[in-house]
């Protein structure tokens, strides 16, 4: 693999971003959550988001902060904090950096968009570079403190916003725009070599540029890429798509879990398609699970009958569901029957759900039951939700008498055992996790994980076309870099 052209958002933090040994004990839980992570993310199963590139966001209020550390006092912070957080709950932040010739409280309202009311995300950043009397941003102009401080003064900003807010501190994340970018990477960094143990983010997204890390330097943390297929020409000669695959590709062969996100029709910008994707995996890293797009040919899970609530247990509880976490949900809801502390009156609406869910239940099983079976007397591989959600109601429910039909257990036995076309999923799905672990074993062995790649994207009319990783494998050879 090539080295990948130096990027003009690319900065280096010579006083912040110092090689380092590797972190000490402490970091294991970092490194354990992120394996959990990539299981749950990868193999990435292409562009996210959808073409509509609808956001519903949720209303926030916005603030301006003054940053109360020397070296510091030239930048201002900014805070945008959704208006409708449930007492006691415990809320995503998202730290954006803006770009050169950028003003960041543009930037922080932008990326506040990927508020909802089902998963609020509190969205902060600072301005840090210089802008114009009109206060207007331009390239070129000075920061408003040196790099060290500028990272210093960020720092200041998040340890601020979570100490007076109800910040989850396994839910925050980082990102950047273009030059913003290089700040947030080499944050990153910093926070790595300094305290591996108390490293404060869960996962770094990157616009319209590469970072700023190497391979001993980098975080072990999810990474994204997101870049515009029309940027291969932006201030008239940098290609910075050419730019964004090779880093993206540097972290593959590293072993760190990147996703990549090339949006149709993007130039230098962060668009709503960006949002979306920024917004589904906030939710899907430690929240309530990204609900899934339409897509024609692709396996969904069917949709649930119950209708949006107020009630914070009910919309809690109804998150699990949506994710097919049936244990889960019957667990949660006995939890808040048996607290005390929590008023009878407080109850009634989870303990009317509880009622609700169980008469969906009883009546899915049989659904899904003769689905599960219609697909064996075919030989066709079901559509992958069915069973997992048979599997977990099965479970969920297994002391109560109509989910103890015979059939329910053999054909859910019969579609997890060797029935051929889930054997062949299988197949597919070993061929693209081989390619990937062939990735990091050395220069030697990326020709063999691209020839298996392309195995396997050539197999994606089998069964129907109904297997993701196909597809999955035709998007990683779309940003491979040899």
């Amino acid at each position: 693999m090539r080295r990948a052209p130096a990027c003009f958002a690319a900065l280096i933090f010579a006083a912040a971003c110092t090689c380092a040994q590797e972190p000490a004990a402490p970091a294991d839980r970092i490194r354990e959550r992120t394996k959990e992570d990539a299981r749950r993310l990868l193999p990435q199963r292409g562009l996210g988001g959808d073409d509509a590139s609808k956001l519903e966001p949720d209303k926030a209020t916005f603030t301006e902060v003054t940053i109360e550390l020397e070296g510091c006092e030239k930048m201002t912070g900014y805070v945008s904090v959704p208006e409708k957080i449930d007492a006691g709950r415990k809320v995503p932040l998202f730290f954006m950096f803006h770009g050169n010739g950028d003003v960041g409280k543009h930037r922080v309202r932008n990326h506040a968009k990927i508020t909802t009311a089902r998963d609020p995300v509190i969205v902060i950043g600072v301005q840090y570079q210089e802008l114009q009397a009109d206060g207007k941003g331009k390239m070129g102009l000075p920061t408003l403190a040196t790099p060290e401080n500028v990272i210093k003064g960020s720092r200041w900003l998040l340890d601020k916003v979570m100490k007076e807010h109800p910040v989850d501190p396994e839910r925050v994340f980082v990102g950047g725009f273009s030059w913003g970018t290089a700040w947030a990477s080499g944050w990153c960094t910093h926070e790595w070599s300094e305290n591996a143990g108390a490293f404060p983010f869960r996962a770094c997204f990157l616009y319209s540029s590469g970072g700023a890390a190497s391979k001993t330097t980098i975080p072990p943390i999810v990474w994204v890429s997101f870049v515009g297929e029309d940027e291969t020409a932006v201030l008239g000669s940098i290609n910075i798509v050419e730019s964004v695959r090779h880093w993206s590709n540097a972290l593959a062969a590293w072993g760190i879990p990147v996703l990549y996100h090339e949006i149709p029709k993007m130039g230098h910008a962060v668009n709503n398609r960006c949002l979306q994707i920024t917004r589904d995996l906030v939710n899907d890293l430690g929240g309530p699970g990204a609900l899934p797009y339409p897509s024609a040919g692709a396996a969904q899970p069917d949709p649930l009958p119950f209708p949006a609530s107020t009630d914070p247990w009910v919309r809690e509880v109804a998150a699990l569901c949506a994710e097919d976490l049936w244990p889960q949900a019957v667990a949660r809801i006995s939890e808040i029957e048996n607290d005390r502390k929590i008023p009878l009156k407080d109850k009634r609406a989870i303990l009317a759900f509880r009622k609700e869910m169980e008469k969906f239940a009883q009546a899915e099983l049989p659904r899904l039951d003769k689905l599960l079976a219609e697909a064996i007397k075919t030989d066709t591989m079901p559509n992958p939700c069915h069973p997992r959600r048979q599997k977990w109601l099965l479970e969920a429910y297994a002391k109560w008498p109509w989910a103890q039909k015979k059939s329910y257990a053999e054909n859910l036995a019969m579609v997890e055992g060797d029935f051929p076309p889930v054997l062949r999923e299988k197949d597919r799905e070993k061929e693209i996790r081989d390619a990937m672990r062939l990735e990091t074993e050395g220069k030697e062995k990326r020709a063999e994980a691209k020839a298996l790649y392309e195995k396997l994207a050539a197999r994606s009319a089998e069964d129907g076309g109904k297997s993701p990783w196909p597809g999955a494998a035709a998007w990683r050879l779309k940003w491979w870099v040899d």
